[in-house]
């Protein structure tokens, strides 16, 4: 993913998970939160499923009796979860869920689905134009993989979605006043890439190739639906992936740590390719080589390799999230919007529902958190309810800095991107880290691919770049502040499209406030900024029948990284063997496809 608010690239779920669960290298015991990855159950229910017999009463409404405002579906008064917030985390742990055949109920304090990923329009003069708030980068949307979860759930829940496919993924402009570098999918392609910048590098590049490769194929023997949070993940891997996870050995001391070990073990030395290493990192975790774990990494290049291209979803990326949606729905879930929880109900250490701002009290035996860990426990938790280092460990993981974000309409005439592609990142200064704030620019022109998206003989930009949080108020100023900020797109854009700010007919300029309003995210940020080796906490929490979703928990930030999380927190709450049905399920879609991994 580029740092904005998610992108879509694939992660390595399956090794991150594995590495938390079986020893390849224990979990932080300074961590309360991490070293419970699931939360506790009553013995009755342990070797079943977490949620009580059907004749149960769930959801209810106490002394208030006013309708909700907003119901996506008729009102239910059953549910077995609740679900705060319906980011990509939350609808796709509710879409499992309701296949499951689990009522879910997902509330939503914005007006529409999606999270970060949901999208907007704008009309002009010259006619409407339609943004992604969030996610840009998108690959393994519609082609079966082990690592991205999304083709093989889509599929599952009847909700498969139309992509545009291209290759390359984008370009990358390194260095002031020379070309960009193609970034191909294919790592062949990219080698003869790389040989017009550094020789030396795609020299070390392509003997790299085929180890990556071998590392990419290990990390697929274990598909991402394959994994839950709790000991009977023990049982699915010893029953059908045992030579899988021995495929995992060679790598076991270097996967889990940060990135720039891997380099060195794949023998990459050139400057310049170490460079493009900590640029590729800061897309996928915001954070450079020293800091993003190497399995993902690893996966990421593996699976762009496995893949050989990248995929745009017609419709923007909202087209995910509504399919989501849609099979929450369909299969007897409902989505509240405009909904705000004010407080998660707890019960002498056991979750039992949530209170809304309205003064109405849902119950129910599972709630799921799809806000982030600093929300979750800063806001949601009422106090006392979870002990202070708990607390205390929750709210000091580290998280990113926030965006500028610059959406802009612009006249297209004479403009043409087929060499190019629609996709750009700018290195503004080349002599400054790449995880300065500011320095590296994102741009995706959607249009390019998506045309619906803007007027005829137009284009729909996003812009964005990451921006501290701090000093950052409205009142006087607040505007020439925003200008000021969005200046470094403009120059960022200008190595695009030197004439950008003559073309420009929409502008609409997005501060660290802004999108913390919008995102309804903590100080704006983009996610957890954990640094490898430390991992990412599970989904369990100290309460009894709370769980947590999203970009904030394992396996990271990322929107298969996200999806992925509500993958393995659903089938944590289902048996056993309604695991194995669905996993006999998602092999027969990957059969059917031509894409099985044999194992």
């Amino acid at each position: 993913r580029a740092p904005c608010s998610s992108h879509p690239r694939s992660v390595s779920a399956a090794a991150c998970v594995i590495f938390e669960l079986f020893g390849f290298r224990t979990m932080s015991a300074s961590s309360s939160i991490r070293a419970t990855p699931v939360a506790r159950v009553s013995a009755s229910r342990s070797s079943t499923s977490r949620f009580p017999k059907k004749t149960a009463r769930r959801v209810s409404s106490s002394r208030r009796l006013a309708a909700p405002p907003r119901a996506v579906s008729s009102t239910s008064n059953d549910a077995d979860v609740i679900i705060i917030g319906s980011g990509v985390g939350g609808l796709t742990a509710g879409a499992l869920l309701a296949h499951y055949g689990r009522k879910v109920l997902i509330l939503e304090s914005h007006y529409a689905t999606g999270g970060a990923a949901h999208g907007f329009q704008k009309k002009t003069d010259v006619g409407e134009f339609r943004f992604d708030t969030g996610p840009s980068f998108f690959a393994g949307l519609t082609t079966i993989n082990a690592l991205n979860p999304l083709a093989s759930i889509l599929t599952l829940v009847g909700e498969p979605i139309d992509t545009v496919k291209y290759d390359p993924l984008g370009t990358f402009h390194l260095e002031k006043g020379k070309p960009g570098l193609r970034r191909h999918a294919d790592l062949s392609k990219l080698v003869t890439e790389v040989e017009k910048f550094s020789p030396n590098g795609a020299a070390q590049l392509a003997a790299a190739v085929p180890r990556i490769r071998e590392m990419y194929g290990a990390l697929s023997g274990l598909p991402t639906p394959a994994l839950r949070a709790d000991w009977k993940v023990g049982l699915m891997i010893a029953s059908r992936y045992m030579k899988s996870m021995a495929k995992l050995g060679p790598y076991a001391a270097i996967l889990p740590n940060p990135t720039v070990g891997l380099l060195d073990f794949l023998n990459i030395k050139d400057p310049w390719m170490r460079r493009l290493a900590d640029l590729e990192c800061y897309l996928l975790s915001g954070v450079d080589a020293n800091g993003t774990v190497a399995a993902e990494f690893a996966a990421v290049f593996g699976a762009s390799d496995d893949l050989k291209q990248s995929e745009f979803p017609k419709g923007g990326a909202e087209a995910i999230t509504d399919a989501l949606a849609r099979a929450v729905l369909k299969n007897g879930g409902e989505i509240r919007l405009k909904t705000h929880v004010d407080k998660i109900v707890v019960d002498n250490g056991v979750a039992r529902g949530v209170l809304l701002r309205n003064g109405v009290i849902l119950s129910a035996p599972v709630v799921m958190s799809n806000a982030s860990v600093w929300d979750t426990y800063g806001q949601l938790l009422p106090p006392g309810s979870v002990s202070q280092k708990e607390k205390d460990d929750a709210l000091g993981i580290p998280c990113s800095e926030s965006f500028m974000h610059l959406h802009l309409g612009i006249d297209a005439t004479g403009l043409d991107f087929a060499e190019t592609g629609g996709h750009h990142v700018v290195v503004r200064d080349d002599t400054k880290p790449i995880d300065k704030p500011g320095n590296v620019c994102m741009i995706s022109i959607a249009s390019v691919w998506e045309p619906d998206m803007a007027p005829k003989g137009h284009h729909c930009i996003h812009a964005y770049t990451m921006e501290p949080f701090e000093g950052w108020e409205r009142g006087p100023g607040y505007e020439t502040r925003k200008k000021e900020s969005a200046e470094k797109l403009y120059e960022a854009l200008e190595v695009v499209i030197p004439d950008i700010r003559k073309r420009v007919v929409l502008e609409m300029i997005g501060s660290p406030l802004t999108h913390k309003h919008w995102m309804r995210r903590h100080r704006g940020t983009y996610g957890a900024a954990i640094r490898a080796p430390a991992l990412f906490p599970g989904p369990g929490t100290g309460i009894a029948g709370l769980y947590r979703v999203g970009d904030s928990c394992a396996p990271g930030v990322g929107l298969p990284a996200a999806a992925s999380s509500g993958v393995i927190a659903a089938n944590t709450l289902v048996r056993i063997n309604e695991h194995f049905k669905l996993m006999d399920d998602v092999d027969a879609i990957a059969k059917k496809a031509g894409r099985f991994v044999e194992r």
